[in-house]
């Protein structure tokens, strides 16, 4: 069988309770992911962060208040993206990686990410995993029927309604198997 990759994205952690969670998850299936962290999260979870760097995940940047690029000008996007660097060098990571919060971007979002040594990365494959009353059945099988070769997995460790994260870390008990069971292998961005 011909293998074929896939990057599992997590945004909006790290969670004190559901991040280290999903870590012995991907550790128990031997799966690197990335990480978009929440600059002022990351700076109240630095151990969190030092395990995702030790156990070979990525990590970067997912601003530092989770705002809506469209509800900032340049001068405020600015000081929200040094902000979250800021944090993130304080729990000793220096990202290459930037995902806009939602998925929003203004004309100069990716140029301001470039200045600062960063690539915006954004997605292909959605799970709407944030949802409070979806289950963890229907974020299994939106990953299972919208995954391709090369996809960009969009996931959730934090924040999402219902303690939704929690649904995440158990759909993905349910899909990674399938996922590898199908030939994928898993990589960071």
């Amino acid at each position: 069988m011909q293998k074929k990759h896939v990057y599992l994205t997590f945004d909006d952690g790290p969670s004190s309770v559901y991040t280290p969670r999903l870590l012995d998850l991907l550790n128990k299936y031997g799966v690197k992911a990335t990480f978009f962290l929440v600059g002022s999260f990351a700076r109240k979870n630095p151990d969190i962060v030092s395990r995702m760097i030790s156990e070979g995940h990525e990590v970067g940047v997912h601003s530092n208040t989770h705002k809506s690029a469209y509800l900032m000008d340049r001068r405020r996007f600015c000081n929200d993206m040094d902000s979250s660097l800021i944090n993130l060098k304080k729990v000793g990571v220096t990202p290459s990686l930037y995902r806009p919060p939602y998925g929003h971007s203004r004309r100069y979002s990716a140029s301001e990410a470039g200045k600062r040594g960063m690539r915006m990365v954004k997605w292909d494959v959605m799970a709407q995993d944030w949802r409070g009353h979806t289950t963890s059945k229907a974020i299994a099988d939106r990953i299972m029927r919208r995954v391709f070769d090369g996809a960009v997995i969009c996931l959730h460790d934090a924040r999402g309604k219902n303690m939704a994260p929690s649904r995440t870390i158990e759909a993905l008990d349910k899909a990674i198997p399938e996922l590898i069971e199908r030939g994928y292998t898993f990589e960071t961005v």
